[in-house]
């Protein structure tokens, strides 16, 4: 029997798929392309994919497949020559914070038992090297002393950041220990003693002390690993031979002056998701929550007695407490008055409320209007502060989360902004971690170097012939795992850079990477758009790569829009011709003659070069109003200063990781909001950001779903469904029932929605060890209301065939209704005809998501308002003849007073632009700077500018 080199789909039928045949060549490159809607995914991921892995999961025992989540079976006759499938899905990087680029590649893995094999200790006092020394080593040095020798084992401590002492203290008491070393004296931590919390103490813990013994090196040993298990935090121990010793004995053993030696380390002790080995402040995350003072300000018009600050701060109406006591005594010792505005209190006051007295002790007054002596009444200490007090309560709360004693301090969490770690500045790891070196670097200094840097420096390293052998081959396998990051256009990525600030075309190509370097032949790989966010530059980088899997004797299926990617694949499918209803088929198939050379197809025509997207004949002219951004630092901006033209299309361009999101989402967008709406955000470094009076509103029109579940759908998102309901209950026979609008809603019980579903249509069944099984709702007959409700005519129509309806049915339908007739013609011009009023919106694509925002910020636009509308790469999922509807849907926007500013690659976006800021010059640490600005004629010329030189070729 030969070998099948296709693989045959037959009888498909999911979502819009009409019935539809195809077959797709094994171990070629096949590009699945059509206008958005058209049914490119649902043939790729619910078919293709979708049956791949559920097939596969058959053949897996129950136990395993109930630790999996089930793939429901897809509506297809039949599908043959399939093999093992791997989708790479078009995702945002991991919402967790511990994420990062290191850990999803794995690369991290082989960082850490690099550090754990060939670090290099650094003294903690003078940063001597130390060698890594094992119990065994060390128990038999020890042992070379003469016997009657007192040996002390000690270890460093240092105060926790942010707590005091006696906090620290009391971890030492819970792990057992009881007695200290301080700057040289004997301390007892049975003994109840307070320390200045303004010094800083040299601090040393005795773990264990004897004295040497003939026959003692096994428990010797022993004493060594426990301390070293017991005191999991450190990996450095201190060897104090009482009376003196030779200062020889530490020679090659520890270091010469402080006697400290290096423990035997192992990867763990450099992963920041081990409690041991994660920062205290911010448990490994990096980042950890300050109380930001601004957040505790309510209403600064007012005096400090008449409710300035928050109640949780300071509430006035306690005559009584000990705040009161503390704030009358502070008025008085600092000279100002409680029933001053505090915005017109100095800013030394501010800062004396906020941060403390910084040691200063303060005498407590009985406030005159109080009605009993408060016990802290005639003490003096010192005031830490309101910021202070909140963070020591939050980090209560975060220590005693794993104890029945938690709570969610909501009241703290608001006042609070995620900055970087004060303690580690986002190394995530402990002190002494950092300590360790490889070529004289910590892993926190090699996880922040851009890729290519990282692999120099890497290669650049040379190792002793004892740990040659093994340090070699870790390094191979990073450099290999770093060359396919770089070569796929990953290059101005770091290691430690967090998962949830990638994109989702970043995200897909880190996927591709770690699949080559699998080197698994005989797969199905099918991806989704991994041309997005790459700038033209870039983009043969990712065919090359898909080519890369295909030739190691793969089958890549890739639905795509991208004209480059459709010329380079082997094979092509076009789905359509229109979105939704009016797509479903297969227009063409074969290589890209077969497909140019087809009439109905409109890939084709653009393929061929017959349809193109138009260079306008004419750009609008800059008027004399701008917003200013001055001093931008925020990630590789290099002290941007930027003037933003208003009322006019911009698009900010360049090669990815030239700091184009930085500058428009992290900084332009975040203070924009901030001081319109008052935001409880931080936005990226700068200095300033003027001319947000200029406008009334700035609004994001992201990609991400426009609502939850199966009952939120494009009627209610723009606001249609109420006027529909509304139309439904002046009905004669809904006025005789007495249906109020409500009744007619599928989220109210007890109206006319089904109750049996709950207004779903379906009734999902959940099984064990299968997928779950939705059948269509036996009462209602998959149309969501009751009988009662359905009764309800208008026009001869109910509402449920109102909800089936399809935007250009509507329209039709309601043409007298002006309302009505003006959102929905709106939705149609940004060629969502197709989409029905009642779909649910979780299956509706990032793209159609996008455009049903687009056309609620259309329809809801008043007179005389100015508005800026950022997007960031709107064309994602949208075919060549929708992008010409979005270039159209964006200038109504601009024509009516707007401004709309858009981060985009694509060249028929930007050549439509009226003005372009193009960043670079190169991603990362070569980016960060404007390398040009103005019209794209202008831009065009630049020949520093990337995005110039494809302009040129487009604008030709």
């Amino acid at each position: 029997m030969s070998i099948r080199t296709n693989i045959e789909i037959s009888g498909a039928k999911q979502n819009n798929l009409k019935n539809i045949s195809v077959e797709i060549p094994r171990d070629k490159l096949t590009v699945i392309t059509g206008v958005s809607g058209s049914g490119k995914s649902s043939l790729a991921f619910d078919v293709i994919y979708g049956e791949g892995q559920r097939r596969f999961l058959d053949s897996i025992s129950t136990f395993a497949k109930s630790r999996i989540s089930q793939l429901k079976k897809a509506k297809v006759d039949y599908v043959r020559g399939l093999s093992p499938v791997i989708a790479i899905e078009q995702k945002k990087g991991n919402n967790n914070p511990r994420s990062t680029v290191g850990t999803v590649t794995d690369i991290n893995d082989y960082m850490r038992l690099l550090f754990s094999t060939a670090g290099v200790g650094r003294c903690p006092e003078c940063g001597e090297p130390l060698k890594q020394l094992s119990a065994a080593q060390i128990a038999e040095h020890i042992s070379t002393l003469p016997e009657g020798k007192v040996i002390e084992l000690r270890a460093p401590i240092y105060k926790i950041f942010g707590e005091d002492y006696d906090y620290t203290f009391h971890t030492l008491r819970e792990k057992g220990y009881k007695n200290l070393l301080i700057d040289g004296e004997p301390f007892s931590l049975a003994e109840k003693r307070e320390l200045d919390e303004n010094k800083t103490y040299k601090i040393e813990l005795i773990i264990d002390r004897f004295t040497l013994k003939k026959d003692t090196y096994i428990q010797l040993t022993k004493s060594i690993e426990a301390a070293m298990i017991a005191l999991d935090e450190d990996i450095m121990i201190k060897v104090e031979v009482i009376g003196g010793v030779n200062p020889g004995f530490y020679k090659d053993f520890g270091c010469r002056e402080h006697h400290y030696s290096l423990c035997e380390m192992q990867p763990f002790h450099f992963s920041f998701n081990s409690p041991a080995s994660s920062c205290h402040t911010c448990l490994g995350v990096g980042m950890s929550y300050v109380v930001e003072p601004r957040f505790l300000i309510v209403a600064p018009e007012k005096s400090i007695n008449k409710g300035a600050l928050k109640n949780t701060v300071f509430n006035p109406s306690g005559k009584d407490s000990y705040r009161t006591v503390m704030m009358y005594s502070l008025s008085q010792k600092y000279d100002f008055s409680l029933d001053t505005p505090f915005k017109d209190l100095p800013k030394h006051i501010h800062e004396l409320l906020f941060y403390g007295t910084k040691g200063e002790v303060v005498e407590m007054l009985q406030p005159p209007f109080s009605n009993k002596r408060n016990w802290l009444t005639g003490k003096a200490r010192p005031f830490r502060g309101f910021v202070y007090e909140l963070e020591s309560w939050y980090k209560h709360y975060i220590r005693k989360t794993s104890t029945s004693e938690a709570f969610e301090p909501n009241f703290i969490k608001e006042c609070m902004i995620e900055k970087i770690c004060p303690e580690c500045q986002g190394a995530r790891l402990k002190r002494q971690r950092l300590q360790v070196t490889v070529g004289g670097k910590n892993i926190d200094q090699l996880s922040r170097m851009q890729l290519p840097e990282l692999l120099e420096f890497l290669q650049s390293l040379s190792f002793g012939e004892d740990i040659e052998e093994v340090a070699s081959t870790i390094i191979r396998e990073i450099s290999a795992r770093l060359k396919l990051l770089i070569d796929i256009g990953l290059y101005y990525i770091s290691l430690g850079r967090r998962s949830d600030s990638i994109s989702g075309g970043e995200m897909q190509r880190i996927k591709m990477s770690t699949q080559i370097s699998s080197e698994l032949m005989g797969m199905l790989y099918v991806m989704d758009e991994p041309s997005i966010g790459l700038h033209p530059r870039d983009s043969m980088k990712v065919i090359d790569t898909m080519k890369k899997l295909r030739d190691i004797g793969n089958t890549v299926i890739v639905v795509e829009h991208d004209m480059d990617t459709i010329k380079s694949a082997d094979h092509i499918i076009e789905i359509g011709p229109g979105p939704g209803v009016h797509g479903g088929n297969i227009v063409a198939s074969g290589r890209v003659e077969d497909i140019m050379g087809e009439p109905e197809s409109i890939t084709g025509k653009y393929l061929s070069g017959e349809a193109h997207i138009p260079v306008p004949k004419q750009r609008r002219n800059l008027g004399d109003t701008f917003l200013s951004i001055q001093g931008a630092r925020e990630n590789n901006l290099k002290n941007v200063d930027l003037d933003i033209p208003l009322g006019v299309f911009i698009c900010v361009t360049g090669v990815s990781g030239s700091g184009k999101s930085s500058l428009i989402n992290e900084i332009l967008y975040k203070q924009l909001k901030v001081n319109k709406t008052g935001a409880r955000i931080v936005s990226g470094e700068h200095d300033f950001v003027f001319g947000a009076e200029l406008l009334n509103n700035v609004i994001n029109i992201d990609q991400s779903p426009i609502g939850r579940n199966s009952k939120s759908n494009p009627a209610t998102y723009i606001g249609i469904y109420d006027k529909i309901r509304e139309i439904f209950t002046m009905q004669p026979e809904a006025v005789a029932r007495g249906y109020r609008e409500i009744d007619f809603s599928l989220t109210h019980a007890n109206g006319t929605r089904c109750e049996h579903c709950g207004g779903d249509g379906i009734i999902v069944t959940n099984l064990q060890f299968m997928a779950d099984i939705e059948t269509i709702c036996p009462v209602c007959k998959g149309m969501r209301f009751s009988n009662e409700g359905l009764e309800i005519k208008y026009k001869d129509k109910s509402i449920a065939d109102v909800l089936e309806m399809t935007v250009e049915e509507a329209l039709d339908f309601f043409k007298e209704h002006k309302y009505l007739k003006h959102k929905l013609e709106i939705i149609n011009e940004l060629g969502l005809g197709y989409m029905r009023l009642g779909q649910s919106s979780t299956t509706l694509s990032g793209g159609e998501a996008q455009r049903v925002k687009l056309a609620y910020e259309l329809s809801k636009i008043k007179r005389g308002a100015h508005n800026l509308y950022i997007l960031d790469e709107p064309t994602t999922g949208l075919h060549l003849s929708d992008i010409q509807k979005l270039i159209d849907c964006l200038s109504k926007l601009v024509d009516k007073g707007h401004t709309v500013l858009v981060i985009e690659h694509h060249l028929d976006v930007i050549k439509s632009a009226d003005y372009i800021i193009d960043m670079g010059p190169e991603g990362g640490n070569g980016g960060g700077h404007v390398v040009a600005e103005g019209t794209p004629e202008q831009v065009a010329k630049v020949k520093a500018s990337y995005t110039g030189k494809f302009l040129r070729e487009v604008l030709e």
